[in-house]
């Protein structure tokens, strides 16, 4: 061998060497970082993780290789982690921060810090993506508890009175939006005063805290109880109309006046119902709760007094609009595939008797096992038309799967969340229109119609599509 060779040879060993030890070095500083990271691939599929990663959510490298962000495990109801790809695609690979709440397979709630970034070979492209996760969990939970010190009162953990404002607006605006009823209740405990002069402050702070206790016990997750000041109080019941909220305030009023408070002393309660009409601002209808509420003083206290004016617009008025509403299948819905069209004009039905039974009563029991068979049906369907796409070739194949993960999440979210009274019907009948059909059917579903329309047809499937399409 010549000594050129030979130096060429020797570079070439100590090039190999080099590069090995760059390998073990990362190897290193990958396994002993102390955040979770992994590396993923142009599909959004973990293929190599840490074992930081693997601790934080208690799962096996093994498992957790060939995973995707929206198949970490989050707590019942909350959305899966968004797909960073989909939107680097568009603008060009950027890095991308958010904040997230997982689960580990322990059954502990795991906030963590996501920054996704691409890692670029020679090329713009990037060879793969780095997803490296800072658990911030410690942070959060003193963050929340900082935030409800903030937010709520400590006697009562009623809302303080400027969080009480700030949500019952939002929640106006969606009575507004959706045209679902909601009804604002004031309450004064009777002879406080004289309680505080009898008993003593320590004892009139002990009446605040049961009553606290008490309304929360009466009232739905969704409702809000504030404490508006002294020994007033705000309820917000969404949802709901002043014959409802009258009976809600019932349960209240009878319940603090049968406790037994220690020493003999006896508490009653003074409530004032008033139902929000349309276009109606907070301050109007907190002026009428007021108002309301004062009445039941006039009247002996001890007593609930809703506006009357309130009661006689519910008996006259016409049905919800939940009752007027109905989706009507148009051949605009199309896709193009007779079975995946079929399969959609079904979900409009089951999705049309949960309206009708939603406007018959909105707390029955019959909603319940609609939702549970609208969800069982979402899930066969989505199982159905991957099968078709992949079958056709559809390029978006990936995508359009990811997007049938998330919306079922979503859909699984609404209905445990429903079930749980954590929302209302008009929150649950949006999620239908807006995200079923406006959204799902409407775009991604619209999207395989149009890519099949530009193939040639040749038979089989694509033209049983081709010829559906041309007869609607």
């Amino acid at each position: 061998m010549s000594l050129t060779s030979r130096k060429d040879a020797g570079r070439t060993i100590m090039a190999q060497i080099m590069l090995f030890e760059d390998q073990e070095r990362f190897r290193v500083a990958f396994e002993l970082a102390g955040v979770g990271i992994g590396l993923v691939d142009q599909h959004g599929r973990f293929f190599e993780v840490n074992g930081q990663l693997s601790e934080m959510f208690a799962i096996p490298k093994s498992e957790l290789v060939g995973m995707t962000l929206a198949g970490l495990p989050v707590p019942e109801g909350d959305s899966r982690a968004p797909n960073p790809i989909k939107t680097a695609s568009k603008f060009g690979f950027p890095a991308s921060v958010f904040e997230k709440r997982f689960l580990s397979m322990h059954g502990n709630t795991v906030w963590a810090e996501v920054s996704f970034r691409p890692a670029c070979g020679p090329t713009a492209k990037p060879d793969f993506f780095i997803a490296s996760f800072h658990d911030i969990t410690e942070r959060k939970f003193l963050q929340n508890a900082l935030e409800k010190q903030a937010s709520v009162d400590p006697l009562t953990l009623a809302l303080n009175r400027l969080s009480f404002d700030d949500r019952a607006n939002v929640e106006l605006q969606r009575s507004g939006r959706h045209g679902y009823r909601l009804a604002l209740v004031m309450a004064d405990l009777d002879h406080f005063k004289a309680i505080n002069d009898s008993y003593g402050h320590t004892a009139g702070d002990h009446v605040l805290t049961v009553f606290g206790e008490i309304t929360r016990s009466c009232l739905r997750t969704m409702d809000l109880f504030g404490r508006w000041g002294g020994e007033e109080f705000l309820i917000l019941l969404p949802d709901t109309g002043p014959a409802g909220a009258k009976r809600v305030c019932e349960r209240i009023r009878s319940t603090l006046e049968a406790h037994d408070f220690p020493g003999g002393c006896k508490v009653t309660a003074s409530l004032g119902v008033a139902a929000r009409r349309a276009g109606e601002n907070f301050s109007s209808l907190l002026d009428r709760a007021d108002a309301a509420m004062y009445q039941a003083k006039q009247n002996g206290r001890n007593r609930v007094f809703t506006n009357p004016d309130d009661l006689r617009r519910e008996s006259t008025r016409k049905p919800d609009r939940l009752n007027q509403l109905e989706l009507h299948w148009r051949k605009i819905y199309s896709c193009g595939v007779p079975e995946i069209d079929a399969e959609h004009q079904q979900k409009f039905k089951i999705a049309n008797r949960i309206l009708q039974a939603l406007s018959s009563d909105p707390d029955g029991a019959a909603v319940g096992p609609l939702v549970d068979e609208l969800l069982i049906h979402i899930a066969e369907h989505f199982k159905h038309e991957e099968a078709i796409l992949k079958a056709e070739g559809y390029p978006e194949y990936e995508a359009h799967k990811e997007s049938h993960v998330n919306l079922l999440a979503r859909a699984t979210d609404f209905a445990a969340r429903y079930r749980n009274k954590e929302t209302t019907a008009g929150a649950l009948l949006g999620f239908v229109i807006h995200d079923v059909v406006a959204t799902h059917i409407m775009l991604e579903d619209k999207k395989y119609y149009s890519w099949i329309k530009k193939q040639a047809p040749s038979g089989g499937q694509k033209q049983r599509a081709g010829n559906q399409m041309d007869a609607a």
